[in-house]
């Protein structure tokens, strides 16, 4: 990971006033409440997190934000915990994680979750393929009459079972990678055909699957070869049921995704998705509309202090 520069300018604002704007913005963009018999799953890319310093105001909102939500899937953790665990002392004590060791980039993946609601079953595991399975899945390099083939995850997939009442799935953290497009698309491939030959065997991981992260994927199009694959191993990629909002901070790209299979989890999903782009209202002295040097410096500052990527999340039922 490399941290975003750090900004050269101060800027102080009320906790409190912060909230209530996070707060009023979450009824806007229609996120339910925390409810029994519904499940709120959420994937943040939290951006070099334990790099970038933040202070314990701006650690306060990030938690308040993963507060809505039971589970929550992270991306992008640095080495060094400091701050994750300054996050979990916001939330509380009915807030626990699960994370990876550092692989590539430096990162790990972890989930953030409501113990109390949310039950880890005991299947937890990095998502590794052998060799006889990486060596099937083959793709011809763009403008190239060359194949590539797959040799690994940049860093291995997280997965975590859980329950909730008698909804007992299986979530797969993911971050592809993100430089080579190659890569990218092979590491695509690699999960959805992996997801599928698991969905209907007899152990876990099975049945309900969910790929969830940071799939570095601009468009939900057929012809977009990150999406592709996922659509053609059987998994379905859910539309917003609000305002359709891109999950990076322009909000043109949907670099972060939920992919199930609608014959298995299709009944158990609400319906309702979306996009928290909590960048709209936070720190509204710092924007300008019309001052374009202002604008970057509001970039800059959440970049840093917050985050470069808005959470997703998405509503489950369960008995």
């Amino acid at each position: 990971m490399r941290a975003h520069p750090k900004p050269d300018f101060d800027f102080n604002f009320d906790l409190h006033d912060e909230i209530k704007e996070l707060n009023a913005h979450r009824k806007k963009r229609e996120i339910p409440a925390i409810a029994n018999k519904k499940l709120l799953i959420a994937t943040w890319n939290l951006t070099n997190f334990g790099l970038q310093e933040r202070t314990n105001d701006h650690l306060a909102l990030m938690a308040h934000i993963i507060g809505y939500f039971d589970i929550i899937a992270v991306q992008e953790i640095a080495d060094d915990l400091t701050q994750f665990l300054k996050i979990l002392d916001h939330l509380g004590p009915e807030y626990a994680a699960l994370l990876t060791d550092i692989a590539g980039n430096d990162e790990r993946l972890g989930y953030i979750y409501n113990w109390k609601k949310a039950k880890p079953t005991g299947m937890i595991a990095e998502l590794a393929m052998r060799g006889y399975e990486r060596r099937r899945i083959v793709i011809k390099v763009r403008d190239q009459e060359e194949e590539e083939v797959f040799d690994g995850f940049n860093r291995n997939p997280y997965m975590a079972t859980f329950q909730v009442g008698t909804f007992e799935f299986t979530l797969v953290n993911v971050h592809l990678y993100w430089s080579n497009y190659s890569i990218r698309q092979l590491e695509t491939m690699a999960l959805s055909k992996w997801a599928k030959s698991r969905v209907d065997n007899a152990f876990p991981p099975n049945n309900d699957i969910i790929l969830l992260g940071d799939f570095n994927m601009a468009d939900l199009s057929p012809d977009d070869e990150i999406y592709a694959p996922l659509v053609e191993n059987g998994l379905y990629v859910p539309k917003f049921d609000t305002e359709l909002i891109g999950s990076n901070l322009a909000g043109d790209a949907h670099y972060d995704e939920m992919a199930f299979f609608p014959s298995r989890t299709g009944a158990d999903f609400t319906n309702k998705i979306g996009v928290f782009d909590f960048d709209k209202v936070l720190f509204k002295e710092l924007w300008d509309e019309n001052d374009k040097a202002q604008k970057q410096r509001f970039f800059q500052y959440i970049r840093y202090y917050m985050a470069d990527h808005r959470p997703l999340w998405c509503q489950f039922h369960y008995e």
